[in-house]
């Protein structure tokens, strides 16, 4: 039983293998039906499924009508290719057309005794196509208007409209679906947008949309210009203005000739802006001109009237002469559009003449005249009973909006010669036999003709032929419109005496008469005192004689000697121009001193005067300085004065002199006033403070404002200290120093803690920049040391000298001793404001130069007086 079922298990299995082995054809792609679009290429596969491959024969493609596919050509549209390397055949499709579609069967024997087929159905479609679907189309306001949208498929496909993301889902009265595309009835503003045009194919599941830009044109719409006026010669520009969508473009026409004028010479037009650029304006560029803008949406236009303006312009100004005593007329002729306004206006005043009589001078008389279409105007100065004081250059001034002109005329106004300006001249000297020039200066228009007369004789060549006069005596040098007389009196005393010069024009005539004088060396000195004496010093005081009517004195001479010196010979001598501080210095203390004194002019030195003897005082204590107070001056007749500050004030003095020592110091020393019926009481003085001598003035500051205080001053030199000088004055009202237990801060305070707080910032900052990147000034000062190990004496030796001093000012005996010094010459304080090392010296301005006594000698320098070394 059991080899029973064995069997009819074999035999259940061979029947399974028979069936699977089978012989049928496959045709790939497996998947059904196969739809292609129209254009694609398609390949189809026919293998055999046999046991036995290669007992298939008869192997074969049938088109849809049941034929067989011979073509091997590749060039064909179909064709039949062998499958490489394998039994099969396969049937290609280049480009697969609509006509093509269809059933195609696959057919082949095996084993020459069975027929083997298989078929494949292969359809075709047209994918969605915009044809006419512009991504931008454009419209008109108030137009009816279609957006495109073509679309072609098989199958066609169903068309939808968005306006946006909103969909038009059914027609309206504005919106109406067409096959061509969506139609607007009425296009407003309100329908630019992005529209949507979308395709779907069901069949196929084909979705495509196309977006499209709708933009609605507006007309553009012009504003109105008003009339321009332009200037001739400049560059004017003209300003045309549209509103429109899209923006419109410009175009300029001069309507006289229709010329376009972005293609004249000259012109320049901005076809996006509508400017319109004239250059060099000329005179025909006047008239009408139209400005048309447009844009898709139309074309509008407006016209203007340009006038061209011609500046001022001066083509006739004739100079005019005329006598003292008649009437002149300056005419101004001008030229301009429109027509100038005419004025003069004198050379030197500035207020030009008003048309009619003047008011402050009724001589003088301006009239105008217009003429319009010339577009010409005159101008007439008319002057009536002319002076002299009317000769001069008259500026004529034609105006009008463009601009002015300008232009000089000269009235000339005749009249006799005169002497008025030369008649108190100086006489002419002469000495030794020298010649003298004696000048003959007349003023006269027309020029005068001179003539000159000695002892009623004409100096002429006919007189020098008639032997009346001498001509190695007389030489004239000119005779119009000047004339100089050389006289050679060789010692003779006839010569010296009056000439005549004769001036003559056609006006008439006007003499003046020149004195020749003999020159002599000056009289001897009328006075002699001596004003100041000091030890070594003495300031004379020379008078010279009250009728002296001679030459210049130019200068003082004194001779001086001591008394045990019994002759002049030996003497020493000093001269002093005239006007400067007659001082003498370096005389001896306790010495007896004889002096003589003359004066000398151009001619010599006249006679010597004997002056005082003195026997100069020993040396002493300085005398009392000067203080110097602006404004004030009698400081010895002023109790007290106003000081301009509230909370300091500065004193000044001039140098006293040093009575034979030189001064040392000065000590200053001020106190607070109190005022207690009518008792004044000093209280809260301070020590006295000693001021170099290098210095002539001394700041008091921290002051207490509307307080009376007192100032002392003394010089100091080896013999003592001088008796003070002293000056009183009130502090001005308003804000004192600060208490330092004040609860607000002043401003400086802020200031200077804010200038801290920025100072530890900055060297927060650099130490991290330092721990972190090794940058920064730490950085640099730490690597400069490291290289520079081996010279660490050398900084340790410049810090000595770390502070920094100009040394042709330095002075070891008057600067004050620096704290950490070691005995090093300090700097010298400047008188004024400090100057920074880092700036060169400034150039000083040219100054005035001051004659300065510093109580031994006698210095000469630029500027005031007021100060150190004055000798006031």
């Amino acid at each position: 039983m059991c080899s029973a079922l064995v069997w009819l298990l074999l035999w259940i299995s061979g029947i399974t293998a028979i069936t699977a082995q089978s012989p049928s054809l496959e045709i790939q792609p497996r998947s059904r039906p196969i739809r292609k679009e129209v254009g694609e290429n398609l390949v189809l596969t026919c293998r055999p499924n046999v046991p036995k491959p290669d007992l298939i024969t008869n192997l074969e493609w049938r088109n849809k009508n049941d034929k067989r596919i011979e073509t091997s050509y590749r060039s064909s549209p179909l064709y039949i290719q062998d499958v490489p390397g394998d039994v099969g055949i396969m049937l290609v499709f280049t480009g697969l057309t609509a006509q093509q579609a269809g059933n195609y069967s696959c057919h082949a024997s095996y084993t020459n005794t069975e027929h083997l087929s298989a078929s494949v159905e292969v359809s075709t479609f047209k994918d969605v196509q915009f044809t006419d679907a512009p991504e931008s189309q454009y419209s008109k306001v108030g137009s009816k208007f279609t957006i495109k949208c073509i679309v072609k498929g098989d199958p066609y496909p169903i068309i939808d409209w968005y306006k946006g993301d909103e969909l038009i889902a059914e027609n309206t009265e504005k919106y109406i679906k067409r096959t061509d595309g969506l139609f607007i009835s009425n296009v407003t503003e309100a329908d630019d947008g992005v529209y949507k045009c979308s395709a779907l194919v069901p069949s196929t599941g084909v979705y495509k949309t196309r977006n499209i830009k709708v933009e609605v044109h507006v007309p553009p719409k012009i504003f109105p210009m008003n009339p321009i006026e332009v200037v001739e010669g400049e560059t004017a520009s003209v300003q045309c203005t549209a509103i429109g969508k899209p923006p419109p473009t410009y175009q300029w026409i001069k309507l006289d000739h229709r010329n376009d004028l972005s293609k004249t010479d000259r012109f320049d037009v901005k076809k996006l802006t509508g400017e319109l650029i004239m250059n060099r304006v000329e005179f025909g560029d006047d008239g009408m001109y139209k400005c048309a803008a447009e844009n898709p949406a139309g074309t509008v236009d407006t016209e203007v009237r340009i006038s061209v303006l011609v500046k001022p312009q001066i083509y006739e100004l004739l100079n005019a002469t005329t006598p003292v005593g008649n009437e002149s007329r300056l005419l101004c002729k001008t030229k301009g559009r429109p027509p100038p306004k005419v004025t003069f206006r004198k050379l030197g005043s500035s207020t030009p003449f008003t048309v009619g009589k003047q008011i402050t001078d009724t001589r003088i008389t301006l009239k105008q005249e217009i003429f319009k279409n010339a577009g010409e105007a005159f101008g007439t100065l008319i002057i009536n009973n002319l002076t002299r004081s009317d000769d001069g250059l008259y500026e004529c001034i034609a105006e009008n909006p463009t601009g002015a002109a300008y232009k000089n005329g000269h009235i000339t106004v005749w009249f006799k010669p005169t002497f008025n300006r030369t008649r108190d001249l100086p006489p002419v000297w002469s000495w030794d036999g020298r010649p003298g020039n004696l000048s003959c200066l007349p003023e006269a228009i027309p020029n005068a003709t001179i003539v000159w007369r000695w002892n009623q004789f004409e100096i002429s060549e006919e007189n020098f032929k008639n032997k009346l006069i001498f001509r190695e005596n007389f030489q004239v040098i000119g005779k119009s419109p000047q004339s100089f007389l050389i006289v050679k009196p060789y010692n003779t005393q006839k010569y010296y005496t009056f000439y005549e010069c004769l001036a003559t024009n056609a006006l008439g005539d006007d003499s003046i008469k020149i004195q020749l004088k003999q020159g002599s060396v000056p009289l001897a000195i009328s006075q002699i005192r001596a004003n100041t004496v000091t030890a070594t010093t003495i300031k004379f005081s020379i008078v010279p004689q009250s009728n002296y009517d001679g030459l210049p004195i130019r200068s003082y001479t004194v001779q001086y000697k001591p008394e045990r010196q019994p002759v002049w010979e030996k003497s020493l001598t000093h001269t002093w121009s005239t006007g400067a501080p007659y001082i003498l210095e370096n005389l001896f203390a306790e010495e007896t001193y004889h002096f003589r004194f003359a004066a000398r002019n151009d001619v010599g030195l006249g006679p010597w005067t004997n002056g005082p003897t003195i026997t100069m005082p020993r040396r002493s204590a300085p005398a009392e300085p000067t203080i110097l107070v602006p404004g004030v001056v009698n400081l010895t007749e002023t109790k007290e004065f106003s000081a301009p500050y509230s909370n300091h004030f500065e004193i000044r003095w001039n140098v006293p002199a040093d009575n034979g020592e030189p001064i040392e110091h000065y000590l200053i020393r001020f106190c607070q006033v109190n005022h207690i019926e009518g008792v004044e009481e000093d209280i809260k003085c301070s020590e006295n403070i000693q001021q170099s001598v290098q210095y002539t003035n001394f700041p008091l500051n921290d002051l207490i404002p509307d307080t009376s205080y007192k100032v002392e001053l003394r010089a100091v030199n080896a013999m003592g200290a001088s008796s003070p000088a002293t000056i009183r004055f009130r502090t001005a009202r308003g804000i004192g120093p600060v208490p330092l237990n004040s609860a607000s801060m002043s401003s400086g305070l802020i200031v200077g803690l804010v200038v801290a707080g920025l100072v530890a910032f900055l060297i927060m900052v650099d130490l991290i920049c330092f721990c972190l990147y090794r940058t920064g000034v730490i950085a640099l000062c730490c690597d400069r040391a490291r290289r520079k190990k081996k010279d660490e004496e050398d900084p340790k030796l410049g810090s000595l000298y770390s502070w920094r001093f100009p040394l042709p000012y330095c002075s070891y005996k008057a600067a004050p001793a620096h704290p950490n010094s070691l005995n090093l010459p300090q700097p010298i304080k400047l008188a004024g404001t400090p100057l920074e090392e880092k700036e060169p010296l400034n150039q000083p301005a040219e100054k005035p130069v001051s004659v300065e006594f510093d109580g031994r000698q006698v210095y000469t320098k630029p500027g005031e007086i007021i100060g150190k070394h004055s000798a006031v």
